[in-house]
């Protein structure tokens, strides 16, 4: 009897021993494992403290660049417009007749200052800011006489056309750039302006290989107002489309040569594109038929 209580005291210590033990390792490995994680999320605490403060000033920084290029965009914007209604008043000054009414080109000083001004705050204008510009400039350039190479005085263009272009883009090109600053939505404003220039591109070159100028509905002639030219184009947007794709692709095989009338060309497009998304498929369409053509 005294004998089996001695095993089984034994017993008994032994197992509360090993419990013992396995309790203190187990609380070991716990402090171990917390300490090693608490190490850890330090680390990472200080990673991610790190972290927000670069963020925290990448942020600041680009809040400072994007209010500088916005400041700098809406003087440029002002500054443009009150340029534009300048030269607009300068050439009714001086070359408006009450009788037979414009018949002056625009005054090539105010012009010069306009160009001077649209060259320093060009880097503030996107690709449809810069259609929009480059337009106006193309219609104040019509008003000047050309030489027809034959020897004789330079020849008058119609001078009273150019004015009225002008004067029905001044507004458009307003409320594209005020969408620009975000006061209202210029996608009216930037179609009409990309209706106009495309018809007025098309019925400007001669290349009889992709049918320009038009000899159909987009065809222009001396008493289509501007207004009249968008209205043929908007009518016609699925021809007018294809044409400028044509045109492109032409221009891309002459190379070099004609390099700023394939800038508008694709500036043209990508503003009517954005306005008439469903015709993107003529780019592949027009594609494959100058390809087997």
């Amino acid at each position: 009897m005294e004998t089996i209580l001695s095993v089984l005291s034994g017993g008994a210590s032994g197992a509360l021993l090993v419990w013992i033990l396995r309790k203190w390792i187990s609380e070991r490995l716990k402090q171990s494992i917390r300490y090693e994680y608490s190490q850890k999320l330090e680390s990472h605490k200080a990673e991610l403290n790190s972290r927000i403060e670069e963020i925290k000033h990448e942020n600041e920084l680009l809040q400072l660049r994007t209010s500088l290029f916005f400041d700098h965009q809406r003087n440029a914007f002002a500054s443009l417009l009150a340029k534009i209604a300048s030269v607009n008043q300068k050439w009714l000054d001086e070359g408006y007749n009450e009788d037979v009414g414009l018949t002056g080109p625009v005054p090539y000083e105010t012009y010069k200052d306009l160009m001077a001004t649209y060259y320093e705050h060009q880097l503030f204008l996107d690709a449809q800011c810069l259609a929009a510009m480059e337009l106006i400039f193309d219609y104040y350039t019509d008003s000047f006489p050309y030489d027809d190479g034959l020897g004789e005085p330079p020849k008058s263009r119609d001078i009273e056309a150019a004015y009225a272009a002008v004067e029905y883009l001044q507004p458009r090109l307003a409320e594209l750039f005020q969408s620009r600053i975000g006061v209202m939505n210029g996608k009216h404003a930037e179609r009409d302006i990309a209706l106009l220039g495309a018809i007025r591109l098309l019925n400007l070159y001669h290349f009889t290989d992709v049918d320009l100028p038009p000899k159909d509905a987009l065809m222009l002639t001396h008493n289509d107002r501007p207004s009249d030219a968008v209205a043929k184009a908007e009518d016609n947007i699925s021809e007018l489309v294809g044409k400028l794709h044509r045109f492109q692709i032409y221009l891309r095989r002459k190379g070099g040569f004609f390099n700023k009338a394939a800038l508008k060309t694709s500036r043209y497009l990508s503003m009517l594109h954005s306005y008439y998304p469903d015709l993107e498929n003529w780019h592949v369409n027009e594609t494959t038929k100058l390809n087997t053509s």
